[in-house]
């Protein structure tokens, strides 16, 4: 039994264990926290991914090393810390530029810091564009495929509002 100053730290027993993503579209897209060591990009890799979106502040992600030849975007969207008020405007260049590498360069790796609020708020935005589906049967969508998914209602709120005027991606999945 260890002693107390023997107790190991949160985030060291969290780079002892797999890296908890869901699948989402299958194949396509998937959601979950920050890789934080090799363990976690080489779990990812053997998965099939070799594309990651963040929605982290530069700040978050200082230490991560993307492995080569992965390919990586980043826009970064405020969570219940509320680092800055979210903007529609973010939002929807989020979304878009995530929607672009799972067409482009799937199957996406979708994460924020815990993979609770933000990369779960634009797979609900993902799963409807992709699918051809509303948001709330997206949103259902993903916390099934991703149980610990909780969007911030205000920005549930903002992404239906780009959902509903921007039209559907012509490429829609299964799943």
């Amino acid at each position: 039994m260890l002693s107390l100053g023997e107790a190991k730290r949160p985030a060291e027993l969290f780079l002892e264990r797999s890296l908890p993503f869901s699948w989402v579209l299958t194949n396509r897209l998937a959601v979950g926290p920050m890789p934080r060591c090799d363990r976690h990009w080489q779990q990812l890799e053997q998965a099939g991914f070799r594309s990651r979106f963040s929605c982290c502040y530069p700040q978050e992600e200082t230490g991560l090393i993307l492995p080569p030849g992965w390919s990586s975007a980043r826009v970064s969207l405020p969570d219940h810390r509320e680092q800055e008020p979210m903007q529609e405007p973010r939002l929807a260049l989020a979304l878009a530029r995530a929607e672009a590498l799972v067409i482009d360069d799937s199957p996406l790796y979708l994460h924020c810091m815990a993979g609770y609020e933000r990369s779960p708020l634009l797979a609900v935005g993902l799963t409807a564009r992709l699918r051809g589906i509303d948001m709330l049967a997206a949103l259902a969508w993903v916390r099934r495929c991703h149980p610990m998914a909780m969007p911030i209602y205000g920005h549930l709120v903002m992404l239906e509002s780009i959902l509903s005027a921007a039209p559907t991606s012509k490429q829609t999945l299964g799943d």
